[in-house]
Protein backbone atom coordinates (compact mmCIF):
# COMPACT_ATOMS: atom_id res chain seq x y z
CA UNK A 1 0.00 0.00 0.00
CA UNK A 2 1.12 3.56 -0.53
CA UNK A 3 2.60 5.22 2.54
CA UNK A 4 0.69 7.34 5.06
CA UNK A 5 2.61 10.38 3.79
CA UNK A 6 0.98 9.88 0.39
CA UNK A 7 -2.31 11.03 1.96
CA UNK A 8 -0.70 14.43 2.72
CA UNK A 9 -1.96 16.34 5.75
CA UNK A 10 -5.06 18.25 6.78
CA UNK A 11 -3.59 21.75 6.86
CA UNK A 12 -1.65 21.76 3.59
CA UNK A 13 -4.10 19.75 1.48
CA UNK A 14 -7.65 19.14 2.72
CA UNK A 15 -8.12 22.59 4.27
CA UNK A 16 -7.81 23.86 0.68
CA UNK A 17 -10.69 21.55 -0.28
CA UNK A 18 -8.35 19.53 -2.50
CA UNK A 19 -9.44 15.99 -3.36
CA UNK A 20 -6.86 13.20 -3.31
CA UNK A 21 -7.33 10.59 -6.03
CA UNK A 22 -4.95 7.66 -6.15
CA UNK A 23 -4.78 3.91 -6.53
CA UNK A 24 -2.91 0.83 -5.52
CA UNK A 25 -2.87 -2.65 -7.04
CA UNK A 26 -6.32 -2.49 -8.66
CA UNK A 27 -7.99 -0.47 -5.89
CA UNK A 28 -8.66 3.17 -6.58
CA UNK A 29 -9.46 5.61 -3.80
CA UNK A 30 -10.45 9.18 -3.17
CA UNK A 31 -10.22 11.23 0.02
CA UNK A 32 -12.06 14.50 0.42
CA UNK A 33 -13.36 16.94 2.97
CA UNK A 34 -17.13 16.75 3.45
CA UNK A 35 -19.78 18.05 5.81
CA UNK A 36 -21.81 15.70 7.99
CA UNK A 37 -24.45 18.09 9.18
CA UNK A 38 -22.49 20.94 10.75
CA UNK A 39 -19.40 18.79 11.38
CA UNK A 40 -16.55 18.52 8.87
CA UNK A 41 -15.22 15.03 8.18
CA UNK A 42 -13.06 13.10 5.74
CA UNK A 43 -14.81 10.77 3.32
CA UNK A 44 -12.83 7.93 1.77
CA UNK A 45 -14.27 6.21 -1.27
CA UNK A 46 -12.80 3.05 -2.83
CA UNK A 47 -13.65 1.29 -6.10
CA UNK A 48 -12.02 -1.18 -8.51
CA UNK A 49 -10.08 -0.25 -11.63
CA UNK A 50 -10.28 0.59 -14.51
CA UNK A 51 -12.44 3.71 -14.44
CA UNK A 52 -12.11 7.05 -12.70
CA UNK A 53 -14.43 8.05 -9.84
CA UNK A 54 -16.82 9.92 -12.11
CA UNK A 55 -17.20 7.01 -14.55
CA UNK A 56 -17.58 4.22 -11.98
CA UNK A 57 -21.08 3.04 -11.08
CA UNK A 58 -22.15 3.91 -7.53
CA UNK A 59 -22.82 0.25 -6.70
CA UNK A 60 -19.11 -0.50 -7.17
CA UNK A 61 -18.02 2.16 -4.64
CA UNK A 62 -17.63 1.85 -0.86
CA UNK A 63 -17.42 4.88 1.43
CA UNK A 64 -16.35 5.45 4.99
CA UNK A 65 -16.16 8.63 7.09
CA UNK A 66 -13.35 9.61 9.41
CA UNK A 67 -12.71 12.51 11.76
CA UNK A 68 -11.29 15.65 10.20
CA UNK A 69 -7.89 15.46 11.84
CA UNK A 70 -4.45 13.93 11.43
CA UNK A 71 -5.68 11.03 13.56
CA UNK A 72 -8.62 10.67 11.15
CA UNK A 73 -6.14 10.48 8.26
CA UNK A 74 -4.15 7.85 10.15
CA UNK A 75 -7.35 5.83 10.63
CA UNK A 76 -8.26 6.30 6.94
CA UNK A 77 -4.83 5.02 5.92
CA UNK A 78 -5.21 1.98 8.17
CA UNK A 79 -8.68 1.28 6.74
CA UNK A 80 -7.30 1.47 3.19
CA UNK A 81 -4.54 -0.99 4.10
CA UNK A 82 -7.00 -3.33 5.84
CA UNK A 83 -9.62 -3.29 3.07
CA UNK A 84 -6.92 -3.90 0.46
CA UNK A 85 -5.67 -6.97 2.33
CA UNK A 86 -9.19 -8.25 3.08
CA UNK A 87 -10.22 -8.00 -0.57
CA UNK A 88 -6.83 -8.53 -2.21
CA UNK A 89 -8.16 -11.12 -4.68
CA UNK A 90 -10.84 -8.65 -5.85
CA UNK A 91 -8.38 -5.80 -6.31
CA UNK A 92 -5.78 -7.94 -8.06
CA UNK A 93 -8.45 -9.24 -10.43
CA UNK A 94 -9.45 -5.65 -11.23
CA UNK A 95 -5.78 -4.83 -11.84
CA UNK A 96 -5.08 -7.87 -14.04
CA UNK A 97 -8.38 -7.95 -15.92
CA UNK A 98 -9.57 -4.32 -15.88
CA UNK A 99 -12.34 -4.75 -18.45
CA UNK A 100 -13.73 -8.02 -17.09
CA UNK A 101 -17.50 -7.63 -16.94
CA UNK A 102 -17.37 -4.27 -18.73
CA UNK A 103 -17.22 -5.43 -22.35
Amino acid sequence: MNTRKSLYDIKSFYDKKAVLKAGYGGMRYQIEQAADGEEICLVVTIWPEPFCFERTAEDKKKRKQFGYSEQGLDEAYQWLCDIYEEERVHWEHARDFPLDGVL
